[in-house]
């Protein structure tokens, strides 16, 4: 499928955004020394992972009115999309009409 000739710039860092918050779940926990402690899991990246929320929640806060729409339709919609959920919630939020 080839990308939109004008496409969202919010949705494409929303999406950049969202694929490395999926990568950094997905990486494997480093060894742990079990000479210094327990078998915790590796908290840098639940750190990480809160980070982007962080920044998912600013740049979606943070966009005009007009961008939110336009990202919005440049997505499928469709249920567990995380960059449509994303977005609708703050198009909802701000009681916009998409």
């Amino acid at each position: 499928m080839s990308e939109p000739l004008n496409a969202s710039p919010l949705l494409a860092e929303l999406q950049r955004l969202l694929a490395a918050q999926d990568a950094t779940v997905l990486m494997p926990t480093p060894m742990l020394d079990m000479s210094v402690g327990s078998m915790g899991a590796d908290p840098m990246s639940a750190v990480a992972i809160v980070d982007m929320q962080q920044h998912i929640g600013a740049l979606v806060a943070e966009a005009t009115d007009e961008d939110l729409i336009k990202a919005y339709r440049e997505t499928d919609g469709e249920r567990d999309s995380l960059d449509a959920e994303a977005l609708l919630a703050e198009i909802e939020r701000r009681n916009l009409d998409k």
